[in-house]
Formats: C-alpha cells, structure tokens, sequence
C-alpha cells in the first residue's frame, strides 16, 4: 500500500527478523564499543563490556550495530542470550589471532526475574545455574589459561571480545553483588561499562520513523521523496508523531520500544482505513469532539489553518547553535513553567502548545510557538494557530495561563534573597531547629542518630564572603553550630554579584581542613556543599519556579538538582560516620564487667564484635591534649567528636573507662593523663587501697537503747600490683578492677544481711524500749549485745501483768483508802519486779479476791453513811436536835419517851418511809407490842403519821 518491502514497525516492538534499519542515537555508545574492539584487535587482549539499559531501550538494537561494526573489522561473532535454558558451550571454533566478538544479550524472563525478586531471585535454582554458568563461561573466554581442561590450546582463544547487554536490576543489584570477581569495574574483570543513554527527546524519535520508513521503502517510494511528491514521513504527518510522543509521556514510556508498539498500531490503523483519533480514544483520551479537533488538541503542534477553536501564534524555527536566540526562547518557556537546555541537545524535545524539536539536514532545530513577539525576526516563519486554552484543557492540556502567573508571582518574590533561601529550606524538607548564622540562617535536627546542621548562606559582597567563610571555617573546627553539636553538615550559598568560582575559591581551604580539628579526615567527607553564584543563580530560581508550577498542575514533578546532591552528600557523609559507631554486647553480666573484657580483646589485638573502630577513635582524642584533660572535659569531647546517639550500649563514660581500662589514660584527682608510671602506681595503689578498705563490713543502728553495732570480715587475698610498661599495668589494672568488682559485689551482699539483722535487732530494742520505759527496774535482767525475741517476749508479758495489776489497783485505790485498807499495790509491784521471775501471775490472781472483799466493805459503809445521813436530816426535822446521832437519838428518845433503838431505827428510814411493826421489832430487838406503843407516842409528838404504820 505504501511501497514497503517489509512492515517498518514490528507490532510487538521487536527487531525485525531481517534487519534492514540502522539504530538512531547511538552514536556515543558504539563509539565506545568500537573502542573496545580495537583494544582487543590491537594487542593480545580478552576484555569485557557491559552495556546497561533498563528493559526496552534498545539494548539488542546495538548490538545488532556492534555487530555490524565488528564484521567490518573482520571479527568473527557469536551471539547467544542469558536465558533459563540456555547452554553456555565452551566448544568456539576460533583461529588463533583471528578477532572473536561474543555478544551476550538478557532475555525478558532474566529481566522481569531480577527486576520483581531482586536478590530474592537467588532462590530460583535456574536462576543460580545460569548466573553460575554465565561466570564461568566469561572467565573461561577471559582467562583461558585457566580453563585448558575446558577450551584446550589456550592461545588459540586471544582477541576476545566480551559484550553483555544486561538491565540495571540484573547488573548492578545480583551480578555485581553476587560475582564481584567478574562483574566489577574496579575490582573485577570488567573492561568498559557502557551506559545507554535514556534521553529520548522528539527529534530523535523523529528520526528513528523516518530512518525505519527510509530503510524498509521501494524504489518507487524513495524515488517519489527524492522527487518532492511525497514527506519522508508519509504516512505519518509530524502532527500524529507529536501526538504519539505525548500520550507515550503522559503514560511515563517514552521510550523506544513503547513509542515503536504506538507507531505500529497507527501504521496498522491508517493501512485499515482509520486514523490517529480512533487510536487517542483506544487510549481512553475520548472528550466530546470531532476527530480532527482531538487530533489538533492532543497533538500541540501549530497548523496553518485558522479554526474556530484555535488562536494565533508566532512560529520560530531556531538553530540549536544560536545561544543567544535559545536564551530569548528560555525565558519565554521559563515564564510558563518549562525549560530550554542550551547545553545537552538530548534535553531538548517537545512541549505541548509551547516547541518542539527536529533534525533537519543534519542540524538540531528548535520550533517554538509564541504568544507574543520575541524580536526573533530573521527566524520568525510567520504567523500559526494552535488550538485554543479552553479546548486545549478538554484534553488535559496545560493551564499555561495560570503557570505564567505563577511563575512571574515567584520570579518576583525570588528576587529577595532571603526568600529564595527560605523556599529553597521548604523544598529541602529539613524540620529542626532554626538559628540565626551571619549572613543567614541555620536549621539542627538529629535525624535518626545524625546530628545534621544545614546553613543558608547568601553573600554579594567580599567581606561577607569572608565573614561566611571564617564562619563555615568555625562550624567545621568546633563540630557544631551554636552549640549544637552535628555529624554532618550541608551548605548552601548563594549570591547575585559574586561568582561562583569566585565563592568556591573563598570558602574551599576549609573543606580540606581536618574534620572538627581532630579527626584524620578532611571537611569535605562531612559537609556537602552547594553553591550557586551570579553564574547559576537563575537556574536555581528556575528549578525553583518549575518545581512548584509542576506541583500547583498536579504533574510528576521532578526535584531541584541540589536535592540529589544533599542527598548523596548525606549518603556519603552517613558511610563515614558509621565508621566511627560503637556497639558492645554484654548479655547479662554488668557494664564494667564487659568493658573489662573488651579492653582485654583489645589489648590483645583481638578484632572485639562492635567495637571496630575504638582504636581509631581512641587515636583522635588521644591526639586532642598534650598531656592531661579533665574527665569532664574528655566526655564533652566524645560527645561532640562522635555520633554517640548511633552507638549501642556505648556512653561517653564507657569510652573513658575503656582508655583506662586499656591503661592509656591513667586517673590523677578529677584529670586524667596520659600513660606514665608515676601516675599509673598511684593509682593501682590506690586501687588496691579500695580493695582493702572493703575487707570489713560494719553496720550501726542508733536504738533508743543504744547504737547497734555489727561487722563481718571478708577475705581480701593479695592482689599483684607489679608492672614495668602500659600492658602490664593494663594488665594489672584489670585483674585489680576485676577483684574490686567481686569485692564490691560481696560487700554490698554482706552489708545487706548485717544491716537486715540490725534492723531486726533495732526492731526487737525499740519493742524493749517501750517495756523499760515504764519499768526501768527490768533493765538490769537484759543484755542488749545478746537480746533475742524471746528476752523480749518475756519482758513484754511481764509489763502486761504489772499494767493489768495497776489497771486493777487504779480501779479499787480509792475504796481502799475509803475502808482503811493497808494495801499498795504500785510498792509490791516495785519490788516484784526486782525480781527475776516476778510471779504477777498469783499475785494478780489474789488482788482480784482482795479487791472483791474490798468493794464489798466498801459498798456497805457507803449505805451506813446514807442511813446516817437520813436519821440526822429526819430527827433534825421532827425534834429539832443534831449534831452525834447517837446523841441525837438519845435526846429525841427521851422527848418522845420512846426507846432510842426504836428512834434511831425509824429516824434511819427517813421521810415518808414505810414502817413495818414486825420488821421494827426484829430490827431492834423490842416485842411488837412495844413497837407498836412507840409508834404511836411518835405519832403523837408528830414524828410519824399514822397512815405510813403498816
């Protein structure tokens, strides 16, 4: 249909079975393989290339031109692939001296293997076979005096040429990992590494269509292009490439072998009849209008004819070699968010509604289609039309107008240093700390056991550059920024006036000083530096711009370049300082115990798991007096030396005790000095002395009875302090310290069971306190040195019988007193308790039967007194008489002429009382009739009524 003598495209993206095109953009690449070529046919040499490319970026397509190239000169070839079931065969049928190119390309199944498992794919036992296989097979080719028994003659097998075409998974992830011995550029076998470069910009898409429809066209069909009656590109227009190129980016594969399946399945659909919408809808780009307006829109790319839907542009068309008219077109772009590299055409590719890039005779050209007059006039090709903003966005276009406001609002505002400095700490992403620096500012933070310190520097004249300098010279001397100690540090600087040569040159001689004055290792393997002169400092701004335009449309965006280099200057400074990290394992046992054994090790010059880099850092501080540092001191230098919040099981305090330990460090009062053997004596001796002072154990408790006082002596065996250089004392030192710690483990042991058996006796004495305050006569019965519960028991319930008897005395005292009684129970007990054996018991016992007699006599002369009372109170009132009753009643007995028994019986029951005859008559002894004859003379005197005479 379109005069071909074969399809150019392959549907399924691969070379075709008879190859008639040539590779587009590899012209580097081969370069450096023909290069190896040469090196092997020159000399007597066997080498190895490694070609790395991720998965479809046309590593078979070169060789196919390597191959072509070495059958050009006169290399024999063989070519096979890295396959699960391939057989490496060692049987080449080569001449001697005649050049052999062997060409070794990764098949999908290895790629999709090492690409999803990584070194997981190490437990596939094909996988391992083949990778094993491939090793030898290489080594075999490269040494084949080694292999006699697999190849023979072995001079027969020189001028070999090796090139394997493998993906970065397999290469850099298992092979380099897996055999190093081979596949290691500086360490292996590994001649040349070539990286395929995976920049694929439009123009070199361009022509990789033209140069395939070229290869693959008749007579007729090239004679017609030659003649001008038809494009080189038919029957592809450059609108359809553009659209292609930008749905194969929107999609993220802008890569030769997917933009190679898209250009087969157009060429496919215009043989049948259909065009490049049908194919934009396939692909889900499908808004509501006509085809050619999808095909316009998606494409953006201008067109002659003015639409409806379209506005007018000015098109250029610019040589690559023109900087100056390429600058003007850069800012043009700049101001809406993109970008024009005037260095690297591989940078240069297509934009949508914005330029695009073709090869045109040989030359790289780029056409840019702009909204206003650039006074570009010589390039200028006239006026365009490309599909309006509003229709532009039915497709996803770009937002130009909103990415141009945007990007002049932050041109503007970057014009202040300041806040370029802060927008560049935003996208840093560092959250820590701020400080004020001298000529900007500062940011700590301690991110996952590095201390990082990041300055932002902005300088535009020579005394602040120099300011800058002596301060970033101080941060790297001192370790730290304000006091804030860091691990690494990263700096970046800016400036409108100064270049930045300029500023390197300024600031450079204290990247090569050493690390915090004490280290062996320069600045500059600890602080990454970024700087960005007058020279640059537009880039910076437009990374800057582009990154947050990129952000505000919600498009991949790619960070700032200075983000990478933080990021492997941190990487970088990280692999340094993890070589001064700590780790001790001790299990269960004590901390000084396991520092004991470790200085052990590694005076022994043993390798002690952990602490690998001890000497070197036991070197540094060496290195950081002369002879003498106060221990204080030495421990702020640790911590500000050393990444201490990395180590494990590591203080700064352990670090010291280690360089004692090891008897590099000798303890002098509060300092410490370096190794000599006066000091070093004083101190085992004043080890020794420790020793010694723990061979007693004494415990006193102040009682109220007194202190109690208990020790216990421990075996201090003699310890040998002799030495006559540093090991022998560290020797020394150790075992003594060794001792101290047993010693002090048992001590501490001995002195807890004395001091639980003084708090027990102190216990039992402030229990006996109590008794003999209240019967001090009892202290004589106690030996305090030999009191035991028991004594202590027994005092007790003796002063529970004395309190129980003087509970009963206190209770009957006062009827004792009251009937006359002799009894002092407060005197016996006084002498009772004189007594070893008091017996209060009986003592008690009889007390209770006395002092029931008592209360008894006591009751009744309480009840005589009463009667008494009465008599005298009723004779008083009926006769008028007082004073004695007995007188009393001898008076009113002979005023009444009644018997005195009977007065005084009558006068006993007082007022109002009852008085029975018969009881009258017992009572006193008279005959009833008698009674009863004094009741009624009483009656009459008016002393009694008659009605109370029963």
């Amino acid at each position: 249909m379109y005069a071909f003598v074969d399809t150019p495209f392959s549907p399924s993206g691969v070379t075709h079975l008879v190859r008639l095109h040539r590779a587009v953009g590899f012209e580097k690449e081969l370069q450096e393989l023909e290069e190896v070529l040469r090196a092997a046919k020159a000399g007597n040499n066997n080498v190895l290339a490694v070609v790395i490319a991720p998965y479809g970026w046309g590593k078979s397509e070169l060789l196919d031109e390597v191959e072509r190239a070495a059958a050009a000169e006169g290399f024999d070839v063989v070519r096979t692939a890295l396959s699960l079931e391939g057989d490496f065969a060692m049987g080449i049928s080569k001449k001697r001296d005649k050049p052999l190119l062997v060409l070794l390309d990764e098949a999908d199944e290895i790629s999709r293997i090492a690409a999803v498992h990584k070194l997981g794919a190490l437990s596939d036992e094909k996988f391992v076979q083949m990778i094993q296989k491939v090793a030898t097979y290489i080594r075999a080719l490269l040494e084949p005096r080694s292999y006699r028994h697999l190849l023979g003659d072995p001079e027969r097998y020189n001028k070999i040429v090796i090139v394997a075409a493998l993906t970065p998974q397999l290469y850099y992830t298992i092979l380099k990992n897996v055999i190093p011995d081979v596949f290691d550029i500086t360490a292996g076998r590994v001649y040349r590494e070539i990286v395929i470069d995976t920049r694929f910009p439009f123009w070199q898409y361009v022509e990789t269509v033209k140069q395939r429809l070229l290869a693959y066209s008749k007579e007729e069909r090239l004679r017609k292009i030659e003649q001008g009656d038809i494009d080189p590109l038919s029957p592809f227009t450059l609108r359809e490439l553009a659209a292609l190129y930008h749905l194969a980016r929107r999609k993220g594969e802008a890569a030769p072998r997917p933009l190679m399946k898209l250009t087969a399945r157009l060429f496919q659909m215009k043989k049948e009849g259909r065009g490049l919408a049908h194919l934009l809808r396939e692909e889900g780009i499908n808004p509501e209008m006509e085809d050619e307006v999808l095909e316009l829109a998606f494409a953006g790319v201008p067109h002659d004819e003015r639409t409806p839907f379209s506005k007018e542009v000015y098109l250029y068309r610019i040589p690559y070699v023109d900087r100056d008219a390429l600058a003007a077109a850069r800012e043009y772009l700049i101001a809406r968010g993109k970008d024009l590299d005037l260095k690297d055409p591989k940078n240069v590719s297509y934009e949508p509604n914005l330029y695009y890039s073709l090869v045109e005779d040989g030359k790289l050209y780029v056409y840019l289609a702009a909204e206003e007059d650039l006074g570009l006039g010589k390039y200028l090709l006239g006026k365009r039309y490309l599909v309006s903003d509003d229709v532009a966005k039915l497709v996803g276009g770009e937002e130009v107008q909103t990415a141009a406001a945007v990007a002049k609002e932050l041109g503007q505002r970057f014009e202040n240093p300041h806040a370029l400095l802060e927008e560049v700490g935003r996208v840093v992403g560092v959250e820590g700390i701020h400080l004020k620096l001298c000529c900007g500012y500062a940011v700590w933070l301690n991110n996952m056991g590095v201390r990082e310190g990041y300055l932002y520097l902005h300088v535009d004249r020579e005394e602040e550059l120099k300011k800058a300098a002596e301060a970033l010279a101080d941060v790297f001397s001192q370790g730290s920024v304000q006091g804030y100690v860091v691990d690494y540090v990263n700096v970046f600087l800016t400036s409108r006036v100064l270049l930045t040569e300029t500023i390197y040159s300024a600031v450079v001689p204290a990247l090569s000083a050493y690390w915090k004055r004490h280290y062996r290792e320069p600045v500059a393997n600890y602080v990454s530096l970024q700087i960005y002169g007058a020279d640059k400092l537009e880039k910076l701004k437009y990374e800057l711009i582009k990154y947050q335009v990129d952000k505000l449309l919600k498009r991949e965006t790619k960070q700032p370049e200075f983000i990478d280099a933080i990021r492997l200057g941190r990487e970088k400074a990280r692999s340094h300082i993890m070589r001064y990290t700590l780790a001790l394992r001790k299990g269960k046992e004590k901390k000084q115990l396991a520092l004991i054994k470790a200085a052990e090790a590694l005076d022994e010059g043993g390798e002690v798991e952990g602490l690998k880099s001890y000497r070197q850092i036991e070197e540094i501080l060496l290195n950081a007096f002369e002879t003498s540092i106060h221990e204080r001191e030495l421990r702020s230098l640790v911590h500000v030396l050393f990444p201490v919040q990395l180590w494990r099981e590591v203080k700064e305090d352990d670090v010291v005790e280690l360089m004692k330990l090891r008897g590099v460090l000798v303890p002098n009062g509060e300092r410490l000095v370096k190794y000599n053997e006066e000091a070093a004596r004083r101190h085992i001796e004043n080890v020794v002395r420790q020793i010694e002072a723990l061979g007693e154990v004494k415990v006193e408790v102040k009682t109220p009875l007194g202190d109690v006082k208990l020790s216990k002596k421990i075996d201090t065996s003699k310890i040998n302090a002799e030495f006559n250089d540093r090991k022998s004392y560290a020797k020394a030192l150790r075992e003594a310290m060794l001792k101290l710690l047993e010693l002090r483990d048992r001590y501490e042991e001995v002195r807890r069971e004395l001091e639980r058996e003084a708090e027990e006796k102190s216990r039992l004495l402030k229990r006996l306190a109590a008794v003999l305050e209240r019967y001090l006569q009892r202290s004589k019965f106690i030996d305090i040195g030999k009191i035991g519960e028991v004594d202590v028991k027994r005092e007790e319930s003796i002063a529970q019988r004395a309190d129980e008897a003087l509970r009963l005395w206190n209770e009957i005292k006062h009827m004792a007193r009251h009937v006359g009684s002799g009894l002092d129970v407060e005197k016996d007990l006084a002498t009772l308790l004189e007594l070893p054996e008091p017996w209060l018991d009986d003592y008690i016992a009889a007390l209770r039967l006395y002092a029931y007699e008592i209360s008894k006599k006591y009751e009744r002369q309480l009840q005589l007194e009463k009667e008494r009372k009465t008599a005298l109170e009723w004779l008083q009132s009926r006769f008028g008489v007082g004073g004695d009753l007995e007188e009393a009643v001898k008076a009113a007995a002979l005023k009444a002429g009644v018997s005195a028994k009977l007065v005084e019986a009558v006068a006993r029951r007082g007022r109002g009382a009852v008085l029975d005859v018969d009881a009258l008559a017992t009572e006193t002894g008279l005959r009833r009739h008698e009674v009863e004859e004094g009741l009624e003379k009483l009656y009459k005197v008016g002393a009694v009524e008659k009605r109370y005479v029963a």
